[in-house]
């Protein structure tokens, strides 16, 4: 009888297998990737399997639809002429500050606000091979991007009473070496059941004429799909269902390489809170010039978004207001806040797909598609721009060496909190910058001459400007 039942379930499971193998094969012939097809068919076992999987973690048709659109449109202009700068001021010069410091922290306090971390990106540029996240930026303590930022989630937990969850967004490259990390260090003591792990998305690269690349024999060419795939990521991996069911209403959305990343800002989540209807904050800072290569935030026919530094008109970079200010002043720092409602609309709604020609496993003018995160902007309406000082909080770590580098991060994160230590009234050697570790301060908070002499050479490290 045992026999009987083991030979009916292998049937079956050879049946689906063979159901399986032709459905992958029809799809591929009817998205005109009959090379593909060919190839899969000449392919057995486990390097069988590997394409196998690759080919069904991708939509055929979509991929086919956007081909034909993208090969055909001209890829130059992407802004519209109607564009108008969006006006935005300091928040700690608004009146309503202290008030929305204090309801950010009642959020907080119920649980209601996450953070989701977009660390997708490898060190590369940095000359470090991994995560960018586990990259130490040479600071007295060592402490690599990813410490430095759950020692914040932590100290703001402890603070207001309620652990934050943190959604952490990896790649394929690295998913496996960033969970080990966090793994190996005790997830730098937060609680393992407050932090969610998924992969972002990933999109075939395609030849120019619509053919899908393969990288070796049993893969193939599936790069990121932009980070503006983190919203379906958020979605299709369970992670936005795990947040509604915490009872979550805000999600603080960052980048992994700013070093000075104020991660769940009370006083920004207070802003956004405020405004009944609107759907996203984003923080802003002053350019620190016209070339400075970063977004700015404008309406595009009369709709919130961002432009970015490539495809703004030179006439529009260089323009300037009465005061000799830049018109076009507002630059993207990649940090955001989303209503959880928003990104329950973002779920359903498809982001436009941005084209790069580039040469992909030595194939040359290869299409590459990604979407952007704030075209997610445009389609939620009216949002809101949040102003911070640059050198408060934002100090991206991209190159190795000259502007944005680690070195940068090192002296503003010294001059900043040698700040701190000076509004306190502490007793400090004016010509050292100083390291406080976020254990003992979030922001600033809490520091007074005998916390500095207590935790001077164990919390707080005293280096030289180089």
């Amino acid at each position: 009888m045992r026999i009987q039942k083991t030979t009916s379930h292998h049937n079956k499971s050879k049946q689906h297998s063979i159901f399986h193998r032709m459905n992958i094969i029809e799809t591929l012939n009817a998205a005109g990737q009959q090379e593909l097809a060919a190839h899969l068919e000449t392919l057995t076992g486990e390097a069988r399997a590997n394409l196998e999987r690759d080919i069904i973690s991708q939509d055929w048709q979509e991929l086919k639809a956007l081909h034909a659109e993208k090969s055909t449109a001209n890829l130059s202009d992407n802004v519209s002429a109607d564009l108008t700068p969006m006006p935005w001021k300091l928040a700690t010069d608004d009146l309503r500050y202290d008030f929305w410091k204090e309801t950010g922290e009642i959020l907080l306090s119920k649980g209601k606000v996450a953070a989701f971390l977009v660390a997708g990106g490898q060190g590369s540029r940095l000359g470090f091979d991994g995560p960018k996240g586990m990259f130490d930026i040479g600071l007295p303590s060592h402490k690599s991007l990813f410490q430095l930022q759950a020692e914040r989630l932590r100290n703001l937990g402890a603070r207001v009473g309620h652990a934050i969850p943190w959604c952490i967004m990896t790649s394929p490259l690295n998913h496996e070496a960033t969970v080990n990390f966090f793994s190996e260090n005790n997830f730098f003591g937060l609680n393992r059941e407050d932090i969610r792990f998924f992969q972002q998305g990933t999109i075939c690269a395609l030849t120019a004429d619509g053919k899908a690349v393969r990288d070796g024999e049993d893969h193939l060419a599936l790069v990121p799909d932009g980070n503006g795939g983190c919203f379906r990521a958020l979605a299709q991996s369970g992670t936005l269902a795990w947040l509604v069911e915490r009872g979550v209403q805000y999600v603080f959305l960052y980048s992994v390489d700013n070093a000075l990343c104020r991660i769940c800002d009370p006083a920004f989540i207070g802003a956004l809170a405020e405004k009944g209807t609107i759907l996203s904050a984003s923080k802003v800072v002053h350019k620190a010039g016209p070339n400075e290569k970063v977004g700015i935030f404008a309406f595009q026919n009369k709709k919130p978004g961002v432009v970015e530094y490539s495809d703004l008109p030179e006439n529009y970079r260089d323009m300037t207001n009465t005061d000799g200010s830049l018109t076009f002043d507002g630059g993207n720092i990649a940090i955001h806040l989303f209503k959880i409602s928003g990104l329950r609309k973002l779920q359903t709604s498809k982001l436009p797909w941005h084209t790069a020609r580039k040469t992909v496993c030595g194939i040359e003018k290869c299409f590459k598609f990604e979407q952007f995160l704030f075209d997610a902007f445009p389609q939620l309406g009216s949002m809101l721009p949040f102003g911070v000082v640059r050198e408060e909080e934002f100090s991206p770590v991209k190159n190795a060496e000259g502007n944005d580098s680690p070195k940068t991060a090192r002296i503003m994160i010294g001059k900043l909190h040698r700040d701190w230590l000076r509004k306190a009234h502490v007793k400090i050697d004016e010509k050292k910058l100083y390291e406080i570790s976020p254990t003992i301060s979030y922001a600033g908070e809490g520091l007074k001459q005998s916390v500095f002499d207590r935790e001077l050479g164990r919390n707080i490290l005293e280096f030289e400007e180089e």
